[in-house]
């Protein structure tokens, strides 16, 4: 199963704040988590605003996060369009004590998007949830053929990973 990730973070290697994940068919993941660093004006400006819950704490967000990936036996592959997505969103998988959280085995993929942008195609930009949903219906019209914007070496990548044949 492909899930699209999109993060919202306190500037550039700053705390996460908030996380989504899009499943393929559409089902979703989303939590704004408490910060506990002093929000950069940019980001307070521009995305706290559209945060649209109350934030949880982390311990609670990634219980709430294994959940809902727990409803899908896999394979599950994470795709992002940014790579501050993909760290953020492994560290959720990690606990203390050197442990990790499930799923155990998963492929992660950063796709290049040059003709894509999560701002213009969002509803509401710089929400995780939205640019996630924006992201995974760009990438999976392109899978199916409505759209061509994507290289094919990306989907090729997406493909492969998801164990799918370009071969009818």
């Amino acid at each position: 199963m492909r899930y699209y990730i999109d993060t919202e973070f306190n500037g550039t290697d700053g705390q996460l704040l908030s996380l989504a994940l899009v499943r393929q068919d559409g089902a979703h993941f989303y939590e704004v988590l408490h910060a506990h660093q002093l929000i950069v004006p940019w980001v307070q400006e521009h995305v706290v605003p559209y945060f649209d819950q109350e934030p949880v704490a982390r311990l609670q967000a990634v219980k709430k996060m294994q959940k809902f990936l727990r409803k899908d036996d896999g394979p599950h592959v994470f795709i992002a369009d940014w790579p501050e997505d993909l760290v953020h969103f492994n560290r959720m998988l990690l606990r203390d004590q050197g442990k990790r959280n499930d799923p155990f085995r998963y492929a992660c993929l950063l796709l290049s998007l040059p003709h894509f942008s999560t701002a213009r195609a969002s509803e509401v930009p710089h929400n995780a949830l939205a640019d996630a949903r924006a992201l995974a219906a760009h990438v999976e019209a392109n899978l199916a053929g409505e759209i061509e914007e994507m290289e094919e070496a990306d989907l090729a990548m997406v493909r492969n990973a998801c164990g799918e044949s370009t071969v009818a």
